[in-house]
């Protein structure tokens, strides 16, 4: 009986043991945030990896705006123009996602394509952004991130670094990615 008894204890001692070694070994191997936005066919989103190209753009105010200055945020850079009637018809979802997200540490970072600020004043009619918007008229920046057609965003972490990237039109006001960017967003 005590023998039995002993075997019994080592048997499950070492069944959990061995439970929490694979445990250990697989808390890497959750699946990440964004693989059901990559599955998602509303999103449709490729996962990327690897450090952001750094961006330097044009503010009105003749400033340059660094996408390096906004690191410690999540950053949705979105490529865009007014000449683009889907970044147009997408503009106001992310105005509203700028908005939802106001007191996340998140940034829209809208890079034009226009060739100077005349066109984006005339399309936003006066209204004020939370979005920050800079120009890139040689669309150089595009071209570094591999833009392929406008619209196209990228979601960038706190970090630094690359991690969606979204091309064409999709659902900002989507709490599906209200939610992805919040977690993002409370990510060490």
């Amino acid at each position: 009986m005590r023998r039995a008894l002993a075997e019994w204890s080592l048997a499950l001692a070492s069944t959990a043991l061995v439970v929490g070694i694979i445990s250990w070994h697989l808390r890497d191997a959750r699946p990440l945030p964004e693989s059901h936005m990559v599955r998602d066919p509303d999103f449709a989103a490729q996962l990327l990896s690897g450090p952001a190209p750094d961006i330097e753009i044009l503010a009105k105010d003749g400033s340059t705006i660094r996408l390096s200055d906004m690191r410690g945020k999540v950053v949705f850079v979105n490529f865009w123009a007014t000449w683009c009637p889907p970044c147009r018809a997408e503009m106001p979802d992310l105005e509203k996602l700028a908005e939802a997200m106001k007191f996340s540490p998140f940034e829209v970072l809208a890079v034009s394509s226009d060739a100077s600020f005349k066109e984006i004043d005339a399309f936003m009619g006066g209204r004020e952004t939370r979005m920050t918007i800079g120009l890139d008229p040689t669309q150089k920046w595009a071209e570094t991130y591999g833009t392929e057609r406008l619209p196209e965003t990228y979601v960038i972490d706190k970090k630094g670094n690359l991690r969606l990237r979204f091309v064409n039109v999709r659902p900002w006001t989507d709490s599906r990615i209200h939610r992805y960017l919040e977690l993002l967003a409370q990510d060490g």
